[in-house]
């Protein structure tokens, strides 16, 4: 990419990979919940054990479809991110920019940009789109002073 040249990506946020893995662990945790419940409802459980039980599914339910629909995009003025919530960080307020991927295990880490915010916070944006992944590189590379 070259110092001047415009930057504009916008792809999924985690590998198919990546999602697969997720989708097998709900499912086994769905099943050996279906296996567990006679004996839970036998227990005699007090509503409010139910209604933990049923939020901690609800919480591994929407991680889960918000992992299998996030994207994350970069262009000329921010970068920005959908999962549970959408986050955005404007290029003009990164004080530092790290790119951090694990050669080789990109299809089970998700490679990231993890970006320090002027006047306080961190914020990580994962991706598993070649073309944000150079942008985010890019960014990173050319450090935060030019952009």
């Amino acid at each position: 990419m070259n110092e001047g040249a415009p930057i504009t990506a916008e792809g999924p946020s985690f590998a198919r990979s990546l999602k697969a893995l997720a989708t097998v662990l709900v499912a086994a945790l769905g099943v050996a919940f279906a296996r567990a419940l006679p004996e839970l409802l036998a227990a005699g459980l007090p509503w409010n054990a139910w209604a933990v039980i049923l939020a901690a599914l609800g919480v591994i339910a929407a991680c889960w479809v918000a992992m299998l629909r996030s994207r994350t995009g970069i262009d000329d003025t921010a970068i920005r991110q959908r999962w549970l919530w959408r986050k955005q960080v404007r290029l003009a307020d990164i004080a530092q920019a790290k790119f951090v991927a694990v050669p080789h295990l990109e299809w089970l880490i998700a490679p990231r940009l993890i970006v320090r915010v002027r006047g306080g916070g961190v914020v990580v944006f994962p991706s598993a789109d070649r073309e944000v992944m150079r942008a985010f590189a890019s960014l990173s590379v050319r450090g935060t002073t030019s952009v």
